[in-house]
């Protein structure tokens, strides 16, 4: 017997639920794993790899060797003026340290000092703030790079900060998990103090914290082994939103639970049996509303953008709070009873709401009027305000964050879009180092340069952000026409000497110079003869002092032809001379003639030089000849000398009359070749004026291309290309085998904005259409960088958020049609839910602009506003619908039923809007945005379901059975009104 009531209080008490979910909160707290790190690299927004951004961010990889990295902004800021240069020594000394710590693994570091371009890019125009960009492999953690590169920059007198989005998002991550923190607290405090006030007991608050912890830890190891194991979707906001929606609609379920448990204890049934009919009843409803909830949340699982599958996290979750407070709580109820509600002895359950009594009892005799009160101030909510969402990840961040300050700094003293430059990345099959494809490459720097809203453009052929003036066809034409012109100033002084020296030619008398010659040549040839006759003479001579002394006659002859013989060649002497001078005097300009006037000389000297020796023998023998008898001895002595003057005479007159003929056969011909070097002339002034005209044409044809559109062209000789000047370029803007290119941009707007993204769309439509008929018509092209990420963001958020919103309502509709047996009921709930959601979210626009001086929402506060206020104010309407098909036996007036149904539950869904609107609130000292934003959105939304759900659900009763007399239901509710006054002594006072 003692084992039976063993057993059956084992059993009755629920022992073994208490057994099996301790067992299971052990084995989730051992299993747990680390969730920040899990987080940190698991939970980040990952976007499609189909879309723009990440195809770039693929192709930046291959680039880069297949090595993964970040960029870290150091910043330095002097808040009292311009950076003195021994700041700029002190930040380059920084830069040293960085470039040569090892345990950062440096990529690549750039720096005002590295180069002008370099400079005019990183220091702000205002000469106040220098950034150094460090590049370093993500496998690392960034938190131990940012912190490493935070003590390397420690400069005194400068505000030293690092950022970047890696940066920022991990600080992010750790401001959620302390956000979380205080959430968690929070939550658990108000909740505590909610629950004492409602239930007016300290066991309540204690059992319904822990059943909802033990779910939340179950859950929450369950999740995130899921996501370290089988890359389950989480976020940075999975754990955040856990703790609200299991600690809110938790806390309303046992509300809810405890309730009905507290009714059947009043009305004398056992612990146990009052704890079976509370999971009976009570528990159908709970099931319902959480199933709907399961629903709204599973739905997600459905959705493309892996952020908003995170969701599905938190329908984990409820589906363990759902079994552990349906099996768990048996065992407190079973067990402690009415002990339950201690110190609490009076357990007249507060279950009528004044507020929502008076709501649906002047809804059904004043429809018209509260709906219209409704619309009317619906309007507003529904169709005034912006509808513009903020996708800049900074907002989320308080500005006392250290890569919040940087960024901010970078905000304020640069371009708007410095702080996340966009890249135009080229895959091409070929190598990219060539005319044909650099002049396409610079063409499109150009085109992007032109594009509204480009701040500057860097490429390989623009590295600087500015043209290089000599590899375009205009600096090149310019120094071409330049050296045409001075070649036709030369050409003209070519033609003005060649004018000259025709003018001379003609001048010259070559024909009296010709006819000069030949008198020289009539003169050489006397003279040949008058010395050949001087020689035959001489030999006469010599013969005749031979025979000397035989015969005087033949002496006086011999005299007599010696005599001769002189005076012609003494005339032939004159006339050489003669001619020579005058030759010497007309040949003296003509090169040609000198050598053989110098040989004509040198004859006519050893001539003069012959005729004076025969003068010095020949005058004492014409003086002396009475003297020949008694010097015969003597002449003869001296013939011997004369024969050999006579000989060298002869010879000379002989060389002479030769060099004379060719003179005058060269003059001649000279004479024939000067008119053809006339002619030649001629012809070649005439040619240099043609040259002269067609290069003229030419120069000018140059020069009006030069100032054409041609003039942009750009042109590099393959010299240049591989000349080692250019490498540098190519190494900055080109991968090593140079099949990718990449070109460099800054917007003039945020690059997190709505603005940069719509201007990243349009910029990628026109760059695909330039390049379409262009040599890279086959070549990738994706832009890559946080305006890129914040349009792909856009577009797959805003396409995905609708797609998942209707799968949710439909999945929810089907719920509640299950629920409610009526497809009026659930399309008005699942209407009324929708409203209430667009006015919530435009209320929470208004408050943040007044109260945190944010003019938009953050892109994600929409989907995660949706999801919370549909999926958890749906609860409220199964709520009062299962109130209200329960009481259908007892109370067959649909109207009376729903006005009870409403002033019963309404005590309830109040007293759960509260916790639940707290739970959210909890929220607000996160200093994250997105969080604060929602929970404004959810307790708004909270605010005007309880104000709207028992008016809109009794105006749908009332339209749905329109043949109930309106007097007989006025009659029927006020003698329900009396007699729940007698009853209940304290509702006397009650107005409606």
């Amino acid at each position: 017997m003692e084992g039976r009531e063993l057993m059956r209080n084992f059993r009755e008490k629920h022992l073994l639920s208490l057994i099996i979910w301790i067992g299971l909160v052990l084995i989730a707290a051992f299993t747990l794993p680390n969730i920040s790190q899990l987080v940190r690299d698991k939970g980040s927004v990952r976007l499609p790899a189909t879309v723009q951004s990440e195809v770039a961010q693929k192709i930046q990889k291959k680039s880069e060797g297949g090595k993964n990295v970040r960029t870290l902004i150091a910043v330095f800021n002097n808040k009292h003026g311009k950076i003195t240069d021994e700041q700029s020594l002190q930040i380059g000394d920084s830069v040293r340290a960085i470039r040569s710590d090892t345990s950062l693994h440096i990529v690549s570091v750039t720096s005002a000092g590295d180069n002008e371009a370099a400079k005019k890019q990183l220091v702000s125009n205002d000469g106040t703030t220098e950034m150094v960009m460090i590049t370093v492999p993500s496998k690392y953690k960034v938190r131990g790079q940012t912190n490493e590169v935070l003590n390397k920059i420690k400069t005194p007198g400068m505000r030293t900060y690092v950022t970047g989005s890696d940066v920022l998002n991990e600080d992010f991550s750790a401001t959620t998990e302390k956000g979380l923190q205080k959430t968690e607290i929070i939550a658990a405090i108000f909740i505590f103090i909610v629950l004492i006030i409602v239930f007016r007991s300290l066991l309540i608050p204690i059992i319904s914290l822990l059943t909802v912890a033990v779910s939340y830890l179950i859950s929450l190891s369950i999740v995130m082994n899921l996501a370290q194991r089988y890359g389950f979707p989480i976020s940075n906001f999975t754990q955040v939103f856990l703790v609200v929606v299991l600690f809110g609609i938790g806390t309303d379920y046992n509300i809810l639970l405890y309730d009905r448990f507290k009714e059947q204890i009043k009305q004398g049934q056992t612990a146990v049996a009052a704890a079976k009919t509370a999971q009976r009843h009570a528990g159908r409803t709970i099931l319902y509303s959480g199933s709907s909830v399961l629903i709204g949340f599973t739905a997600l699982a459905l959705a493309k953008f892996s952020f908003y599958r995170s969701g599905v996290g938190v329908a984990v979750g409820v589906a363990v709070l759902l079994m552990v407070l349906l099996t768990l709580n048996m065992f407190f109820m079973a067990t402690l009873g009415e002990k339950l509600f201690w110190p609490s002895k009076n357990l007249a359950a507060h279950d009528r709401s004044v507020v929502w009594h008076f709501l649906s009892k002047f809804t059904i005799s004043h429809t018209f009027v509260m709906v219209g009160i409704l619309i009317i101030a619906a309007i507003p909510l529904l169709f005034m305000g912006s509808q513009k969402l903020n996708f800049n990840n900074a907002d989320e961040l308080p500005n006392s964050v250290q890569s919040k300050a940087g960024y901010n700094l970078i905000q304020e003293h640069y371009p708007a879009g410095t702080s996340g430059p966009s890249t135009l990345y080229i895959e091409n099959k070929k190598p990219l180092n060539t005319q044909q494809y650099l002049a396409e490459i610079d063409q499109l720097t150009g085109y992007l340069n032109s594009e509204p809203g480009v701040k500057s453009v860097a490429s390989v052929t623009r590295p600087g952000g500015t043209k290089i003036d000599q590899l375009y066809l205009k600096s090149q034409l310019k120094t071409l026409t330049d050296g045409l012109d001075q070649a036709n100033y030369g050409i003209k002084k070519v033609q003005k000497g060649l004018d000259s020296a025709n003018k001379k030619l003609a001048s010259s008398d070559t024909s009296a110079s010709i006819a000069q010659v030949q008198k020289l040549a009539d003169g050489a040839s006397k003279l040949q003869s008058g010395a050949q006759q001087l020689s035959n003479s001489l030999s006469t001579y010599t013969s005749g002092v031979n025979s000397l002394a035989s015969g005087s006659q033949s002496l006086s002859q011999g005299a007599s032809s010696l005599s001769s013989g002189v005076g012609q060649l003494s005339s032939g002497s004159q006339t050489l001379n003669s001619g020579i001078q005058q030759l010497q005097s007309k040949t003296a300009r003509l090169k040609a003639l000198r050598s053989r006037v110098s040989r004509l000389a040198s004859g006519s000297s050893r001539l003069s030089s012959g005729i004076s020796r025969l003068h010095s023998q020949v005058t004492p023998f014409s003086s002396g000849l009475s003297q020949l008898h008694s010097g015969a001895s003597q002449l003869q002595q001296n013939s011997s000398s004369l024969v050999s003057g006579a000989q060298s005479v002869a010879s000379g007159s002989s060389e002479v009359n030769t060099g004379v003929q060719t003179l005058s056969s060269k003059m001649k011909a000279l004479q024939t070749q000067m008119q053809q070097l006339q002619q030649g002339l001629s012809s070649a002034n005439a040619g240099l004026s043609k040259v002269s005209s067609g290069t003229n044409t030419v120069n000018d044809y140059l020069k009006e291309m030069q100032k054409s559109y041609l003039g942009n062209t750009f042109y590099m000789p393959k010299a240049s290309v591989k000349s080692p000047s250019f490498t540098p370029s190519l190494d900055a803007f080109m991968s090593k085998d140079r099949k990718i290119a990449h070109i460099t941009f800054i917007l003039n707007s945020d690059p997190s904005t709505t603005k940069s993204a719509n201007r990243i769309k349009t910029i990628t439509r026109d760059v695909n259409a330039k390049l379409k008929d262009s040599s890279l018509s086959k070549a990738k092209v994706a832009i890559g960088g946080q305006s890129s990420q914040t349009a792909d963001l856009q577009k797959t958020a805003n396409g995905d958020f609708l797609r998942t919103v209707v799968i949710m309502l439909v999945g929810i509709g089907i719920a509640l049609m299950f629920v409610t047996r009526s497809l009026v009921q659930a399309l008005t709930i699942i209407g009324t839910l929708i409203v209430t959601y667009f006015g919530a979210l435009q209320i929470t626009r208004w408050l943040s602009e007044y109260l945190l001086f944010q003019n938009m929402l953050t892109w994600n506060t929409p989907f995660f506003s949706f999801i919370m206020l549909v999926a958890l104010g749906v609860d409220y309407s199964i709520f009062l619908m299962m109130r209200y098909r329960d009481d259908a036996s007892a109370i067959t007036d649909v109207r009376m039923r729903i006005t009870n149904a409403a002033t019963i539950i309404g005590t309830v869904v109040i007293s759960a809007a509260i916790i639940l609107g707290g739970t959210f609130a909890a929220l607000i000292p996160s200093n994250v945005l997105t969080l604060i934003q929602v929970a404004m959105t959810v307790i708004v939304g909270l605010v005007i379901l309880v104000i709207t759900l028992p008016i809109i659900m009794s105006a749908m009763v009332k339209w749905t059975y329109p043949y109930v007399n309106d007097k007989m239901y006025k009659k029927s509710i006020e003698g329900q009104d009396k007699m729940r006054r007698s009853k209940n002594p304290e509702a006397k006072h009650e107005k409606d």
